[in-house]
């Protein structure tokens, strides 16, 4: 079975459980628009600044970044499964 996730939103939390309104305070936006981007209402138009702070923000680099922040499916196979 598969599940949809937004790679912004793993990445917010495998980079050091960054909130939607912490990484929306850095990149000068809404936490509402974070959410947005991370449920795929909405593409991300980041001027180059908010790019680079993304990427300082998140510690990673610009080749790092997902190609969107819409939610992606994973195979939950992945996850613990009962013996």
């Amino acid at each position: 079975m598969e599940k949809l996730v937004s790679p912004l939103a793993m990445l917010r939390k495998i980079r050091g459980d960054i909130t939607q309104e912490e990484l929306a305070g850095a990149l000068k936006v809404s936490a509402n628009t974070v959410s947005r981007w991370e449920l795929g209402k909405v593409t991300p138009k980041l001027e180059l600044w908010q790019v680079k702070k993304l990427c300082k923000t998140l510690n990673i680099t610009i080749d790092e970044l997902p190609d969107s922040f819409a939610p992606q499916p994973i195979n939950s196979s992945l996850e613990q499964t009962p013996n």
